[in-house]
């Protein structure tokens, strides 16, 4: 009797210990599915935001504006997303403080759609930069916690780089 008891103890933690392993399991492949998504949109609105960029380049130049971030350089660099994210919004602000430092020189009828579009891709931008942030950071909790920590080691997932989000300078850019 006493054996019985002691082997349905025995299989009923097993049990436990194997469903606990696939919920575990299955909540990492879908943040990492998550995380996964959130990066591709990331890399559609890092290319939108490029483009954009490289429009607003030649109005610039077309005022005879010296100093020009060199956007077009972006493509032939061999970067990831994060340190394109990081180069593009050091290339938006400089472009902006041009923009705002010489906007007497500059055709406002062509700049100002660029301008609103840049606006609303940043917007873009950092929801998905959050939903890629909450996600890839809760996978990292879950990778430094027991008993998921475990999970992580024998499933080989990996910590995920999260963005370091960066707030752009607000420039008095008037409609004209």
């Amino acid at each position: 009797m006493i054996y019985a008891i002691i082997g349905g103890a025995s299989v009923l933690i097993i049990l436990v210990c194997i469903i606990m392993v696939i919920f575990y399991r299955n909540k990492y492949s879908f943040l990492y599915i998550k995380v996964k998504e959130a990066d591709n949109n990331l890399d559609i609105l890092l290319q939108k935001k490029e483009e954009i960029l490289l429009k607003i380049v030649p109005i610039l130049e077309n005022a005879k504006i010296k100093d020009i971030p060199e956007v077009f350089k972006l493509k032939s660099m061999r970067i990831n997303h994060h340190e394109l994210y990081k180069e593009l919004m050091t290339m938006t602000e400089e472009i902006l403080k041009i923009i705002d430092d010489y906007e007497d020189k500059l055709d406002f009828k062509k700049l100002d759609s660029l301008i609103d579009k840049l606006d609303e891709n940043e917007n873009d931008l950092r929801a998905a930069l959050k939903y890629y942030n909450d996600n890839g950071e809760e996978i990292n909790y879950l990778a430094h916690k027991f008993p998921t920590n475990l999970i992580k080691s024998f499933s080989h997932y990996q910590d995920i780089e999260t963005y370091k989000l960066q707030k752009r300078e607000p420039f008095e850019i008037l409609k004209h």
